[in-house]
């Protein structure tokens, strides 16, 4: 008895779609392996609550691996040349549960780095930002729930694509928040410092950039292929990588500290403690004191170039005028404003 023959357009825009994206997912996750092997090999003094943290993630991002393969291997393998039993994707829906945990996660970690770092009130973006990212990991919960409930792609859709579309862009709104108040707190701070120590925030500012631009970027482009295809997967294969770019992040903006406490060992090195103007300057001439100021923290170095434990010490510039017996500080980062 002879089948209905496979219309092959459909296939490549859904089990071609999906495989493509399970197998850049699988790529992704080479990445975040090598990232944690690099990352207990560097910081084997971190607090036990970022080691947690990163194994949390790998141990998530394995599930998420394996959910994502499951589902390409049944759509492949045991339902191959019948298309029409791709659906149920129990797969999928728990896919959804565990990627929605790491980019809680990721999105918990950036947040705390801006509650810690940035000074009272703007730091409220942070608790702002926590907060609705718990209430988009509950979406997400709700979306795996009803995904593997669901017996038809078309149903699933018109009913829960409206809040697959509200958390995406919600991550991409939380990812902004966060990089824009880092990156306009380090724009002011940049004026302020010594020169040298503006290569420091340059390459902080990098790292922000980096790390909250492709997440954002990705779930955008999901949200349009989403809504321009009704019939094709593409969303899907996107969906299957945006997990492990939030695990990338975070792994990356961790390791990143060593590169960090480099740039700061020879901002240190180059500048002598003794370099101090003599006092004997001429009456109503501003005396430029560059001292050496430790900046130890004791806050599980939760921003890249947060570097807990370190014996290095960082400048600061310091303006005394002559006439001023405390010579208090016109310029700098106070220690509740430090960024390193």
């Amino acid at each position: 008895m002879s089948t209905a023959p496979i219309d092959l357009a459909v296939t490549d825009s859904t089990i071609g779609a999906l495989q493509i994206g399970t197998l850049f997912s699988a790529f992704l996750f080479g990445v975040v392996t090598l990232q944690l092997i690099t990352y207990y090999q560097r910081f084997k003094e971190d607090k036990l609550h970022l080691k947690l943290l990163v194994s949390a993630i790998w141990v998530l991002e394995l599930a998420h691996t394996f959910c994502i393969a499951a589902e390409v291997y049944k759509a492949t393998i045991t339902n191959y040349g019948r298309p029409e039993n791709l659906f149920p994707f129990k797969f999928i829906g728990a896919s959804t549960a565990t990627g929605g945990g790491v980019t809680f996660l990721a999105h918990t970690f950036f947040a705390v780095r801006v509650w810690r770092v940035l000074p009272r009130w703007w730091n409220m973006i942070g608790a702002v930002c926590q907060v609705v990212a718990a209430v988009r990991f509950i979406g997400s919960i709700i979306l795996a729930i009803n995904a593997i409930k669901a017996t038809v792609l078309e149903d699933y859709r018109n009913q829960w694509g409206w809040l697959i579309m509200s958390l995406l862009m919600v991550g991409a709104l939380i990812d902004i928040a966060i990089a824009g108040s880092m990156l306009y707190w380090l724009h002011r701070q940049r004026a302020k410092v010594f020169k040298r120590a503006t290569d420091l925030i340059d390459k902080i500012v990098q790292y922000t950039i980096c790390t909250a631009l492709l997440p954002s970027l990705t779930a955008i482009v999901m949200v349009i292929t989403f809504n321009v295809d009704t019939n094709a997967m593409i969303w899907l294969a996107i969906y299957a990588s945006l997990a492990k770019l939030y695990s990338n992040s975070v792994l990356a903006s961790l390791n990143s500290r060593k590169t960090l406490r480099s740039t700061l060992s020879q901002q240190t090195s180059s500048i002598e403690p003794s370099s101090r103007v003599s006092r004997t300057a001429p009456r109503g001439q501003m005396v430029i004191s560059v001292e050496m100021k430790s900046t130890v923290t004791h806050d599980g170095g939760d921003l890249p170039g947060d570097i807990s434990r370190r014996p290095e010490k960082s400048p600061m510039l310091e303006e005394r005028h002559p006439n001023s017996p405390l010579g208090t500080p016109k310029s700098g980062w106070s220690d509740t404003h430090r960024i390193v």
